[in-house]
């Protein structure tokens, strides 16, 4: 039997139980109209056996539907990414579960979950999943904006590539600080610029638009 470890509006999920097919049948029950367990799948993620029961049992055991999400900024990833989230939802598909697949281009998890989420969605995201330029973790940052219960598929190891973490990090600290850069020279320009209601203007609007770029730019990487 799986234990869960509950606090306030989360949810960590310990290592599924061995069920076979026919407990699936017998112990299911249809899912409530509309309600969903939406499940945040990052596409360098692997999906495994184990990984695909956990699902289906939160489905189950909650009389949910599950959607599965993922975002990707390479169209080349797109086509493979699918292929896996095709492969998982047919996996975890039953008489009494659907299925469902969103691939979104961006990196903002908290803006599209945002965006589809309704009220008695169930959200699910691993552990280690950090977004922001405070990189807080995932479930913390959902619960707060959504207020929505939030299960943590523990005891799963995200896969990482190296090379292309190094390189998104690169990117994103070059961004910054060019957008740093570019403004502190736009400020220093305006000082010398006559002291009115102008230079005092401008130096407000900089200084918004510098807050501006930053949190675009971090949302992208975010």
């Amino acid at each position: 039997m799986n234990k869960l470890d509950v606090s306030p509006h989360t949810f960590t999920l310990s290592p599924a139980s061995q069920l076979d097919s026919s407990t699936r049948s017998a112990s299911a029950q249809r899912p409530e109209s509309g309600r969903r367990l939406i499940v945040l799948f990052p596409a360098s993620e692997t999906d495994t056996p184990d990984l695909e029961h956990r699902i289906w049992e939160i489905a189950r055991s909650l009389h949910l539907n599950v959607l599965l999400l993922s975002l990707t900024n390479d169209f080349d990833e797109e086509a493979q990414l699918r292929r896996k989230l095709i492969t998982m939802a047919a996996v975890i598909k039953d008489p009494y579960v659907s299925t469902d697949i969103m691939i979104e281009h961006g990196n903002d998890w908290v803006k599209q979950v945002r965006k589809i989420w309704q009220a008695g969605d169930i959200v699910a995201c691993y552990a280690g999943q950090k977004v922001g330029l405070m990189r807080k973790s995932l479930d913390q940052v959902l619960r707060s904006d959504l207020e929505a219960t939030i299960y943590i598929l523990s005891n799963y190891q995200p896969a990482r590539n190296p090379n292309s973490t190094f390189i998104s990090r690169a990117l994103f600290w070059l961004g910054s600080l060019t957008i740093i850069g570019g403004f502190l020279w736009a400020e220093v320009e305006i000082v010398q610029l006559p002291q009115d209601w102008t230079h005092t203007s401008l130096l407000y609007v900089g200084i918004f638009l510098e807050i501006g770029l930053l949190w675009v730019w971090n949302s992208v990487f975010g």
